[in-house]
């Protein structure tokens, strides 16, 4: 046992020596004074007081010792010397001269050392096993590609687009009541820029016919929409014919969409789909009209405000409502002979669903001037196997010579 722990055993048995003297002196001083008192006093009250004292003097004593026993025992532990560790101070060992040290000469050894060791042969044999897993991942991917084409296919197959083999006749509608009016027909004529030149007059002659939803003030405004030289007054016009809603501004709102004014096109594209109508009747009004110029002016006002690469992509809507509008329209196209941007949404659409279902639209129409262009693009690059399938079921329809 080291020096330190001798002196402190030796300390705690003094103090333990002189505690246990004060409590022999305490009890002997106790009973002397309980022996005088029971002889000058007679008082059993008075012997108690004196057991009491005694009690005390002995519960205090050893509760002083007990407290300092325990004090004594941490100070052990406390001061228990601690294993050192041999590495903490190594560096700060008296022994250990920076001056030694020769950074030259190591950097030499540890040079010699590198080229020294030996080279592992087992890079090739890691390439040759990153091969194998490279091409099971193209693999995995190709087969990945083709199990998602074909739930696309099985996806088409269910699509609403499939079962629109005609095109049905267009609903027929309420037109809106002819008016005679005074006020009415003044403002009509106030609002022909022939009759007024200035824009202030024309513009109050519009908004009185706002007032009045009849069919020759949806004339009037359809003539203003369109042709008036003020844009303010087109676009006021334009939005006239939206709060109206009702069939007969369609058409006059679409050929709006093409307006050479940024403001009109806007107007006339926010309205045209705030029209709550069907508007795939619309169309096929259009359609029924027979009138090839006005087939083909609806048309390209579509193409100019973008409306028909938005129905491509319709055509495959899982709603029947807004796959049979883009159905018409295709139609539409059909018919006025506008088919050049069907012909490249066919080559080029990044979807073969919208292909299929642009050649389904093709084959329902059934109009024999499309027959030339689909025999031409049997060269096309970039097809798919099935999209030459049905490209090929689509030209038999026609004719069942080109089988």
């Amino acid at each position: 046992m080291p020096e330190v722990m001798t002196r402190k055993f030796m300390k705690t048995d003094r103090i333990f020596g002189l505690f246990l003297t004060l409590i022999v002196l305490a009890l002997e001083t106790a009973a002397q004074s309980n022996t005088v008192q029971k002889k000058v006093f007679v008082d059993e009250g008075s012997g108690k007081i004196g057991l009491y004292f005694m009690i005390f003097i002995i519960l205090a004593g050893l509760g002083a010792a007990y407290f300092f026993w325990q004090r004594s025992r941490k100070g052990l532990v406390a001061e228990q010397p601690k294993e050192e560790d041999p590495y903490r101070n190594y560096l700060r060992h008296e022994s250990f001269e920076l001056e030694q040290f020769d950074a030259t000469a190591e950097l030499e050894w540890l040079r010699k050392a590198k080229k020294k060791r030996p080279t592992t042969k087992k890079r090739p044999k890691r390439a040759e096993a990153t091969a194998p897993s490279a091409a099971k991942a193209d693999e995995l991917t190709f087969d990945t590609k083709v199990f998602q084409e074909k739930m696309k296919m099985l996806q088409y197959v269910q699509l609403p687009v499939n079962s629109f083999n005609e095109l049905t006749p267009s609903k027929k509608c309420t037109p809106l009541p002819y008016s005679n009016e005074r006020d009415l027909l003044t403002a009509i004529e106030q609002a022909n820029e022939e009759f007024e030149e200035d824009e202030a007059i024309r513009e109050l002659a519009v908004r009185i016919l706002a007032a009045f939803r009849t069919q020759n003030s949806v004339e009037a405004l359809s003539q203003i929409a369109l042709y008036d030289l003020s844009a303010n007054l087109r676009s006021k016009a334009v939005s006239i014919l939206t709060d109206f809603d009702h069939e007969s501004v369609f058409e006059a709102m679409l050929l709006a969409c093409a307006d050479p004014t940024r403001e009109v096109r806007a107007a006339a594209a926010r309205g045209l789909f705030r029209l709550n109508f069907d508007r795939s009747d619309a169309w096929k009004r259009i359609i029924e009209t027979g009138d090839d110029y006005r087939m083909s002016h609806a048309v390209r006002a579509a193409i100019e405000a973008g409306i028909t690469q938005k129905s491509f992509d319709r055509l495959v809507h899982e709603d029947l409502k807004v796959a049979y509008e883009a159905f018409t329209l295709v139609a539409l196209m059909i018919k006025a002979g506008e088919t050049k941007e069907i012909f490249e949404a066919i080559r080029d659409h990044r979807d073969d669903r919208v292909k299929f279902a642009l050649l389904h639209v093709i084959r329902s129409i059934s109009d024999p001037r499309m027959l030339s262009s689909l025999l031409e693009l049997f060269g096309a690059d970039g097809l798919s196997d099935d999209v030459v399938k049905r490209l090929n079921e689509t030209v038999n329809s026609f004719d069942p010579v080109h089988a």
